[in-house]
């Protein structure tokens, strides 16, 4: 399956890339209030990322990351909550104008369990509720 989701941010690429592109600092903003913690092991290509919520955990890591191209990919290895296998997800960021970019997040994986629109929902969910962070701190 695929799930794509595209905004226009009111920032610069460069601004929005300073979290997009922090694999720890995303993650931290996404979920910042609700008690989950965020931890990194490694740096770079094939860093790490451990997130917990509650009695969730689950465990991503860092596939490639573009900084020129403001480009990140990573891959989950134990989804928690989520009812997917096989899941990868790509971030990009174009510029669109002066002070303003696209972001597109797309992410592909196989429902464990779960009807397609079922899990399709939980991926779209998360890549929704980011933007919406998103477009809180930069704008829309």
């Amino acid at each position: 399956m695929l799930v794509r989701e595209r905004a226009e941010m009111g920032a610069a690429a460069t601004a929005v890339w300073d979290v997009v592109g922090d694999f720890r600092g995303l993650i931290e903003a996404m979920i910042e209030g609700t008690g989950g913690r965020v931890e990194v092991e490694g740096e770079g290509v094939g860093a790490l990322r451990t997130v917990t919520l509650g009695t969730d955990v689950l465990v991503e890591r860092l596939e490639d990351q573009d900084d020129a191209a403001w480009r990140t990919t990573y891959s989950m290895l134990v989804t928690g909550p989520f009812p997917v296998t096989g899941y990868r997800s790509t971030i990009e960021l174009t510029p669109a104008g002066r002070d303003r970019c696209e972001l597109e997040w797309t992410g592909t994986f196989e429902p464990a369990g779960v009807d397609d629109d079922v899990a399709d929902a939980a991926v779209r969910g998360v890549y929704t509720g980011a933007i919406a962070m998103l477009h809180r701190r930069f704008g829309a």
